[in-house]
């Protein structure tokens, strides 16, 4: 049986991140199927895309996380969301349960996962996207963001409880752990799904032993909305660039110092706390722009650098990049090198290694193999685009199968 009705499930109602970007496009590319959508998110405002689309959106208009300090009631309501579970019960009332599915995006800044229990508890089937770790990880990024390396020690177990990894403090780690048991104990999370979407071979690896037995893994790869056009020619492009969270685990420094050491020009497109030190080293940066720009900037790039010193789960701006004939420098232990080929559509280096950091930029020195890379990145990413249409299409096939394999036996 077809998916009639998809519930899709995320904190904001607006793009926050890549996880939100998800969410907004895949609505909308499956509302453009003419399949009833409904997004049910915490915080707003609704973008305009949303507002635009054929996509019937819910707002809670509750305050995230982040904003604790002036709403103190943020903090125990990311434990466990009760306006969230009343509304996807009321909301799912209306709905035929044997047509219905619902999509859990992103939930740890205000959502949590009760909705996904609510849709348990009213016989509808869930899928989740695995954007992150959280399912498993306090922290949400098996990371330990004191010895700024990736964390190996069993989820939520006593050295994990005891272990300091949080980035800020040991009081936001406590509560990370609360969030932690309240989501599996009170929520009933992960237990209560069976199906996930998984980004990549190495984020399902990881959080395969904390989920269901019967779990089923669905792959797919990110949606992206890049129109197919004539690549552009990388070695007309002077600089470097790096995209996202000026933040420790992402390996910023790493790249701004390496490209002062080899004498290239870099830009970060991004912001975040590392700022000062990273335009500190000669680097321009940015600040948060807009999507265009962010595409603007990938245009203009050489060579895209992804130094991340996580996993990652997927990497969405490599991706996007290669669209347009830009390669990347991707760290080992980051998700989009299991798409890269050392030397075919970019250059692979060991994490946080300064000496293969700048081995790879060097690279990118020569006009012959930048361009050479650039074009391999296009048409591998060409050759099976995640565009909307084809994304959503692929979509509806596993709603369908997760239904077919729900539905009760005649």
């Amino acid at each position: 049986m077809d998916v009639c009705s998809v519930i899709v499930l995320n904190d904001f109602c607006q793009v926050q991140g890549g996880a939100s970007r998800v969410a907004v496009d895949e609505a909308i590319a499956l509302s453009a199927r003419q399949l009833d959508v409904t997004f049910l998110g915490a915080v707003g405002p609704v973008c305009q895309e949303l507002r635009a689309a054929n996509v019937k959106t819910v707002c809670l208009d509750q305050p995230e996380l982040a904003d604790a300090i002036r709403h103190p009631g943020a903090a125990l309501r990311a434990l466990w969301n009760q306006k969230a579970y009343r509304a996807t019960q009321a909301l799912l009332a209306t709905k035929d349960r044997h047509q219905t599915i619902v999509h859990l995006h992103g939930y740890t800044k205000a959502l949590t996962t009760a909705p996904a229990l609510a849709a348990r508890r009213a016989g509808i089937p869930v899928v989740c996207t695995l954007h992150d770790f959280f399912a498993a990880c306090p922290n949400g990024a098996f990371f330990d963001y004191r010895r700024q390396a990736p964390c190996e020690l069993r989820a939520l177990s006593p050295a994990c409880v005891t272990t300091a990894c949080d980035k800020r403090h040991h009081l936001h780690k406590a509560y990370r752990v609360a969030r932690g048991l309240a989501q599996r104990h009170v929520a009933r999370f992960p237990a209560s799904v069976r199906d996930y979407i998984t980004l990549s071979d190495r984020s399902a690896a990881v959080l395969k032993s904390y989920l269901p037995a019967d779990a089923r893994f669905h792959e797919l790869a990110n949606i992206i909305d890049v129109p197919c056009a004539p690549p552009v020619d990388v070695a007309e492009n002077p600089a470097l660039v790096v995209v996202g969270r000026l933040d420790a685990e992402k390996g910023v420094e790493l790249a701004a110092h390496t490209a002062r050491a080899v004498g290239l020009p870099i830009v970060f497109v991004g912001d975040g706390p590392l700022r000062t030190a990273v335009e500190a080293t000669g680097a321009r940066v940015t600040g948060w722009v807009s999507a265009d720009r962010v595409r603007l900037e990938l245009e203009q790039a050489r060579c895209l650098v992804f130094p991340s010193l996580w996993y990652e789960t997927y990497g969405l701006v490599v991706a996007e990049a290669a669209a347009r004939g830009v390669p990347a420098i991707v760290s080992d232990v980051a998700a989009p090198a299991e798409r890269l080929i050392d030397g075919q559509g970019g250059w692979i280096f060991a994490s946080g290694d300064r000496d293969g950091l700048a081995r790879c930029m060097q690279h990118t020195r020569c006009d012959a193999a930048i361009r050479q890379a650039g074009a391999a990145a296009y048409r591998q990413y060409w050759a099976n685009p995640s565009d909307p249409e084809r994304h959503a299409a692929a979509l509806a096939s596993i709603y369908a199968a997760v239904i077919a394999r729900h539905a009760p036996a005649d």
